[in-house]
């Protein structure tokens, strides 16, 4: 085991650009860009939204903002399912 362990330090350290090419597919590079544009859009959608919506209380409005920076998708599918429950959004 220790052997193996040596092995593969030993082929990273001489050879890094081989080991980058091997973890950085093209699939990887487009899964992470896709991942990366959908959460950007999905904060900003839902911030400008609770921004927006004469409904909401300033203070929720605050709380609703920061939980769209910090936590994105959860917040998301809480506000979806919230909203729908408290009228925030239309039907």
């Amino acid at each position: 085991m220790i052997h193996s362990q040596e092995y593969i330090n030993n082929e990273i350290s001489q050879h890094p650009e081989q080991f980058l090419r091997t973890i950085f597919t093209p699939e990887v590079i487009i899964s992470a860009l896709i991942m990366i544009v959908s959460a950007l859009a999905s904060k900003i959608l839902g911030i400008v939204y609770v921004a927006k919506n004469k409904t909401i209380e300033s203070g929720e409005k605050a709380l609703w903002i920061i939980g769209f920076i910090i936590l994105g998708f959860i917040t998301t599918i809480v506000f979806l399912v919230l909203a729908k429950s408290k009228h925030m959004v239309d039907d």
